[in-house]
């Protein structure tokens, strides 16, 4: 389906409002101008590095790649390669949408918030306490909407959702709008038996940031900034539920007619609707696969293998709290709109990798080329323990 005159009309003028931001605003933010390229391994590895992704920008026909690397919060490689649109180079201080690297903010959320206040919220509180009629509430547990094992059915998992999103792109979704795709007569549980099998589900990150907010009485942004943005001084990265990105911004365009999806409103995929860049997001890895806003007990809960065992979750490769383990690599991986992100973390090393890609009208279907980059460099910086394909 198309978007209508009037969308398109208001998509074209953001778009041409973000074009005189990214001449004029870059030299005024100093947090923007921080995030510089840095080249700081040995000349063979940095050139190991820049040919690994000139091959992959080249093998998947990528418009750009931008990518961060650092060791234990020292930057060791930082570079754009390639133009976000119409000649306007990539470079390291542009936003993008991060995706699923959301759910990892929601769990810590949730995690934050047990902790200052057990009595409020638990891991083991039902879900019937905040949505009594839901198909199976009184059997699901916090934590099990923060491990993806309640079975709620997935609302993104319906053609008819999906054309729904694509008809009007610039549609603002609320968390109930979300829920109520996942009922009848639009959608069934995935399983009747929560805790006892595993299914992805993007319903169950919806009801958990649902839960946070009536819990703690307050709006999603404002706990996302009181419990981590701020206290990991995250300038460049926010919570948007509007069809305005952050600027600079990194261009996108939607996989299979390659319409420019940058200005398209990210809130279908609800408190997973976080923009950010680069920096920031290496920062954030490095923050929720070492825990350091938690407690020594609650920063184990985030990778304990409860999950092991159900569907396709294996001792090598599960899903933890939000995020996806593979030990000892802590790693999240985003793909929507012709953006893909990828996330991976290792404790042992203090190593962090971060990437982003945007596609072109000539990139293959169905490929993760951001992923691939980030198995890549581990195997030149960790070849003793790279991140696993």
């Amino acid at each position: 389906m198309r978007t209508s005159d009037t969308n398109t009309k208001r998509v074209l003028q953001m778009a041409l409002a973000a074009c005189c931001w990214i001449i004029q605003g870059v030299a005024s933010d100093p947090a923007l101008a921080q995030c510089a390229p840095v080249v700081a391994t040995p000349a063979a590895t940095s050139a190991a590095i820049t040919s690994t992704l000139d091959s992959i920008k080249a093998k998947y026909r990528l418009n750009a790649i931008i990518v961060g690397v650092a060791q234990d919060g020292q930057a060791l490689y930082r570079n754009a390669l390639g133009v976000s649109r119409n000649g306007i180079p990539a470079t390291t201080n542009m936003h993008f949408r991060v995706g699923g690297v959301g759910w990892q903010v929601l769990s810590t959320l949730l995690l934050r918030m047990v902790e200052q206040d057990p009595a409020r919220i638990a891991l083991s509180d039902r879900i019937s306490q905040w949505y009594p009629d839901y198909p199976n509430a009184e059997r699901a547990t916090v934590r099990m909407l923060a491990a993806s094992s309640a079975g709620f059915g997935d609302y993104i998992a319906t053609d008819a959702f999906i054309a729904e999103v694509v008809a009007d792109p610039l549609r603002v979704w609320t968390a109930d709008d979300l829920i109520a795709r996942s009922l009848p007569p639009y959608q069934t549980p995935q399983y009747d038996d929560p805790g006892r099998d595993w299914r992805y589900s993007h319903t169950d990150f919806v009801v958990l940031g649902a839960i946070l907010e009536k819990v703690s009485a307050k709006r999603y942004a404002e706990l996302l900034q009181e419990l981590i943005l701020d206290p990991l001084g995250l300038r460049n990265t926010r919570f948007q539920l509007d069809a305005e990105p952050q600027q600079p911004v990194l261009h996108t365009l939607q996989e299979g007619d390659f319409r420019d999806s940058t200005y398209w409103n990210p809130s279908f995929v609800s408190w997973a609707a976080v923009t950010s860049n680069i920096c920031d997001l290496g920062r954030w890895n490095r923050a929720f696969g070492s825990g350091s806003l938690l407690s020594a007990e609650m920063k184990s809960e985030t990778a304990l293998p409860v999950n092991v065992g159900l569907g396709a979750n294996t001792s090598r490769a599960y899903f933890g709290l939000g995020t996806l383990v593979y030990p000892p690599w802590i790693v999240q991986r985003a793909a929507y709109w012709g953006m893909y992100t990828t996330t991976a973390y290792d404790p042992t090393t203090g190593m962090s990798l971060v990437a982003t890609v945007s596609l072109s009208p000539g990139t293959p279907p169905g490929v993760q080329p951001s992923f691939e980059i980030i198995t890549a460099i581990s195997k030149l910086l960790t070849p003793d323990r790279p991140v696993p394909r």
